[in-house]
C-alpha cells in the first residue's frame, strides 16, 4: 500500500470532497484539513455499499436486455454498462482535477477487494471516480454518516439495545455514561446531531465531534421531561438545544415585509404552530428564534415571552448606539 492512487475527476467533485473534509473536521495535528485521511475514510466506509448498488444495477440491466436475442445480448449488456459508467450528472463541470490518496491500513482490505474483484475492464482511476461521485450525490447528512460510519452504527446500536454509552470527543473530553435519545439530522440536511442525556442534563453534539463510542451494559434512562424536550428539539431543529426555560410558546408579530422575508429565508426557519393574522406562534427554542429573526429588523417584533422581547430590544439598541457614535444622529461620519 505504498503507491498513491490517482483519480481524474470533475473540479466540482473535488471541491465538494474538499469542503466535506473541512466541514466534517478531518484534520491533521496542526489543525489543517487532512484530505488523505478523509478520502481513505470514504473508501473504507462506502465501498461495500457502492459495490452492492453496482451489483443491483447490473441485475437490472441484465433483466432489461433479456428480450435481446441471445447472440447480441452479452454485447448489449456490456455496452449498456459502459455507457452508464461514463454518464455524467446534469450540470456537472467539465473542468477536470487530478488528485490522489495514499491507502492506509484502514483501507487495505477495501483496496485489495476493489482491485481484485470489482474492477471489470475499467481503470482504477475510473472506478474511484465513480465511487466518489456516488458518494457526492448523497445529501450532506448522509455523507457525514458514511465518513463516521463506525460511531454512527454504535450510537444506533445503543438506541436499539437501550443501553448507555461512553463517548469521547475530539477535544479530549469524555462522558462515561450517556443515554442516547437520537442521532438527528437538521431539516436543511446539513449535519447530524447526537442528542443524549448525561449528568442530569440534555446535551447536543455534532456527530463529527465524536471521536469514539463504546457500549456499556447499563440500561439507558432519562426523565420524561428531558425526553419531551429532546422530542421538541428533534422536531424543530436538532442543532438548537432546548432548555427547561423553552417551555412557553413564542409569539412574533410580522409586518407585510416580515411575512415576505419569512417566506423567502428558508435556512433555519422555525415552523409556526399557529398563525393568527400578523401574529405567528412558535414552539421552537429561544436560540433558534433569535438567530432567525435577528435579521428582520423592525419587520418582526417578539410579543412574548417578555424576556425574549427585551433581549431582542437590547440587541438592536446596542447596535444602534455603536452606529450612532460612528455616524451621529445627523448622519455625519465620526471615525
Amino acid at each position: 500500500m505504498d503507491e498513491k492512487i490517482k483519480i481524474s475527476a470533475p473540479q466540482s467533485l473535488f471541491e465538494l470532497l474538499k469542503k466535506d473534509c473541512e466541514d466534517f473536521k478531518i484534520t491533521k495535528p496542526d489543525g489543517s484539513p487532512n484530505m488523505n485521511a478523509f478520502l481513505n475514510a470514504v473508501v473504507a466506509n462506502f465501498y461495500e455499499a457502492f459495490a452492492g448498488a453496482e451489483e443491483k444495477l447490473r441485475d437490472e440491466v441484465k433483466n432489461a436486455v433479456a428480450i435481446v436475442p441471445d447472440r447480441y445480448r452479452e454485447t448489449v449488456f456490456l455496452s449498456t454498462l459502459k455507457i452508464l459508467a461514463k454518464r455524467q450528472p446534469d450540470g456537472e463541470s467539465k473542468q477536470s482535477k487530478v488528485f490522489s490518496f495514499k491507502p492506509t491500513k484502514n483501507t487495505e482490505r477495501a483496496v485489495i477487494y476493489i482491485e481484485n474483484l470489482l474492477l471489470q475492464n475499467e481503470s482504477l482511476s475510473s472506478y474511484y471516480r465513480r465511487l466518489f461521485t456516488a458518494y457526492a450525490q448523497k445529501t450532506k447528512n448522509e455523507r457525514e454518516k458514511i465518513v463516521f460510519k463506525e460511531n454512527y452504527s454504535l450510537l444506533t446500536k445503543a438506541l436499539k439495545k437501550g443501553v448507555k454509552v461512553c463517548i469521547s470527543f475530539a477535544k479530549g473530553n469524555v462522558i462515561k455514561g450517556a443515554s442516547v435519545y437520537a442521532v438527528s439530522a437538521a431539516k436543511e440536511e446539513l449535519f447530524n446531531y447526537v442528542l443524549f442525556y448525561s449528568g442530569k442534563q440534555n446535551v447536543t453534539a455534532r456527530l463529527a465531534s465524536v471521536k469514539t463510542v463504546s457500549l456499556l451494559a447499563e440500561k439507558g434512562s432519562m426523565p420524561a421531561e428531558n425526553a419531551e424536550l429532546f422530542r421538541r428539539q428533534a422536531e424543530c431543529a436538532p442543532q438548537y438545544p432546548m432548555y427547561n426555560t423553552d417551555r412557553e410558546p413564542i409569539r412574533v408579530r410580522l409586518t407585510e415585509k416580515g411575512k415576505a422575508l419569512f417566506k423567502k429565508i428558508y435556512l433555519y426557519r422555525p415552523t409556526p404552530v399557529c398563525i393568527e393574522g400578523d401574529v405567528y406562534t412558535f414552539a421552537c427554542s429561544a436560540n433558534q428564534l433569535l438567530y432567525y429573526f435577528e435579521r428582520f429588523g423592525d419587520s418582526a417584533v417578539i410579543l412574548s415571552p417578555k424576556k425574549l422581547g427585551i433581549f431582542m430590544r437590547n440587541y438592536y439598541y446596542f447596535a444602534y448606539k455603536k452606529y450612532a457614535s460612528l455616524y451621529g444622529k445627523d448622519g455625519s461620519w465620526k471615525p
